[in-house]
């Protein structure tokens, strides 16, 4: 009896300490979610050899430090933090892709800009490494920036028909979050224009060949 009466007190702890564990869970602040913007749509401009054109954008890749939807302050070289309480809506390279597609699209420049693997045909892929997306340390001054490597891929023999580095540094101004997410906008804002403008110059001006079967 005193055995069967031990066992139930020792499950009702059990039972006590996962409720209050469960309760901390869930009464902690969740973060704050915070998304960035596409360009927004251009005026239309002249037809061109690129209006014609479909682009696939392909993942982006990154770091591991950077695969995440955490926003990373990066006090020196050697070092890596993450903003308390504050995350990207998505993970960063998907976010990013995601905005990609959606300045090239705004631009009119192209007759379809869609994710690789969608059941829409293209012409090239575009393909994206994230080197940098971060807020940095400067001496006193604190900067985002963004750092994206680019390369224009024809889709019939995956050549590489262009490849570039585009690089923003924006400067926060001062304090809380909201700043930094501005910094990072306009970071990131700069570097889609100019991903945008060289991939309808370096298509229009590509050979175009025959399309082959398939995606």
């Amino acid at each position: 009896m005193k055995m069967h009466i031990r066992l139930a007190a020792l499950c009702l702890l059990g039972a006590t300490l996962g409720g209050c564990a469960l309760a901390n869970v869930a009464s902690s602040p969740a973060p704050q979610l915070f998304t960035l913007q596409a360009l927004l749509p251009a005026q239309i401009v002249a037809p061109s050899a690129a209006s014609s054109v479909g682009i696939l954008v392909d993942d982006f890749s990154a770091s591991a430090a950077l695969d995440s939807a955490r926003i990373a302050f990066q006090p020196n070289p050697n070092e890596l933090k993450f903003y308390a309480g504050a995350r990207w809506v998505d993970l960063a390279p998907l976010m990013v892709r995601r905005l990609t597609i959606q300045s090239l699209e705004n631009s009119h420049r192209f007759a379809s800009v869609a994710p690789r693997g969608a059941e829409i045909s293209g012409d090239y892929f575009l393909k994206g490494d994230i080197r940098q997306f971060a807020a940095e340390a400067n001496g006193e001054q604190t900067n985002v920036r963004v750092d994206l490597f680019m390369r224009l891929v024809s889709r019939n023999d995956r050549s590489v028909l262009a490849a570039k580095d585009f690089s923003a540094v924006e400067p926060i101004s001062g304090h809380g979050i909201g700043v930094v997410i501005a910094a990072y906008d306009k970071a990131l804002s700069t570097v889609l224009n100019d991903i945008t403008a060289w991939t309808a110059d370096e298509v229009a001006k590509a050979p175009r060949a025959p399309r082959k079967a398939g995606r």
